[in-house]
């Protein structure tokens, strides 16, 4: 049985021309991939040699293999689409188990550590999705049926860091004297509140600051 042989690869941007094909017996294949490797060194064309010769391939080349025809594959749109669309479809409704996020969240923070992931957000496109998908309105209703959440912000130890956070609990110091959140300074000093707020986050007076 003869093969169809790419007088030009398709690995060095050969098409499937007719003027770019050729039939060859299987020795003759072989033999061409081999003549490729040996004048331009593609390990597409060792690989080729090797299995068309029924040599054994290495771990190393057969990892070259896959990725190489993981790449092709998602460089085919349709495929890719279709291929994502399966995925989704069949994990649709499961849930997974907590073991298997922390697993994922330790395995994604590793890559992007590594620089084997990266983060490429075009902030256009994003506030575009954000609004086109109506995302506040999502966010806002998955927020108000997640049990999870209501427990998260109402629990003791959120009230305390929210309390902490907010400038307005900090005891201010006013020319020496002590008061327990900008709002009583404002009161008992006369200086009005959102004047006096900016002062504190500028910083534009050594007698009045945040303790």
């Amino acid at each position: 049985m003869n093969h169809i042989h790419h007088i030009i690869p398709k690995h060095m941007g050969g098409t499937n021309d007719p003027n770019n094909l050729i039939e060859l017996t299987i020795e003759e294949h072989a033999q061409e991939h081999y003549n490729l490797w040996k004048k331009f060194g593609y390990i597409e064309d060792k690989i080729a040699w090797e299995c068309l010769s029924g040599r054994k391939l290495s771990e190393e080349e057969r990892i070259i293999l896959a990725k190489s025809g993981f790449k092709k594959f998602l460089l085919d749109k349709n495929k890719a689409i279709s291929w994502k669309n399966k995925i989704s479809h069949s994990l649709k409704g499961k849930t997974q188990s907590e073991e298997t996020k922390l697993k994922r969240s330790k395995s994604l923070k590793l890559a992007y550590k590594e620089g084997r992931k990266k983060v490429v957000i075009n902030p256009d496109d994003a506030r575009k999705r954000y609004y086109e998908n109506n995302m506040s309105q999502l966010m806002a209703e998955g927020r108000k049926n997640s049990e999870k959440w209501k427990e998260s912000v109402t629990s003791e130890n959120y009230k305390l860091k929210k309390t902490l956070a907010d400038p307005r609990s900090k005891k201010v110091s006013i020319n020496g004297i002590v008061y327990n959140s900008i709002r009583e300074a404002s009161k008992k000093s006369k200086i009005n509140y959102s004047k006096l707020r900016n002062m504190l986050i500028s910083n534009i007076d050594d007698n009045i600051f945040f303790c």
